[in-house]
């Protein structure tokens, strides 16, 4: 596959920090690969139970033409990198950051650096 760029005019459109941006879409498509993963895992368990428990020897090592399809079906699917970016485009998902408030402990004159005397 090609790289396609991402225009960041149009990323920014929607928030100034553009790295906040780019975390959200980045989380966003850690999401969607293991929602991908478990749906794998899930599709091809019965195929590993006959690997695991084989009925008999010449099982052990068949390669199942429909665990191939499920695995390539997988391979062939758009990147969630790629997926995360466009569902962002197309406003799937939108991010809200929390505001982080900076409390300052007040100092005391007994925290004051002395000379010890």
């Amino acid at each position: 596959m090609s790289v396609q760029p991402v225009d960041l005019n149009k990323l920014r459109s929607t928030h100034e920090n553009l790295y906040e941006t780019v975390v959200a879409i980045s989380k966003r498509a850690r999401e969607i690969h293991e929602e991908e993963r478990a749906e794998l895992e899930e599709r091809l368990l019965p195929y590993k139970e006959m690997i695991r428990n084989p009925a008999s020897e010449s099982e052990s090592e068949k390669v199942f033409p429909e665990q191939i399809a499920i695995s390539v079906e997988f391979e062939c699917r758009e990147k969630p990198s790629q997926q995360a970016v466009a569902q962002y485009f197309d406003h799937q998902y939108d991010y809200v950051l929390e505001k982080i408030t900076e409390t300052r402990v007040a100092e005391t004159e007994d925290e004051d650096e002395s000379d010890g005397d």
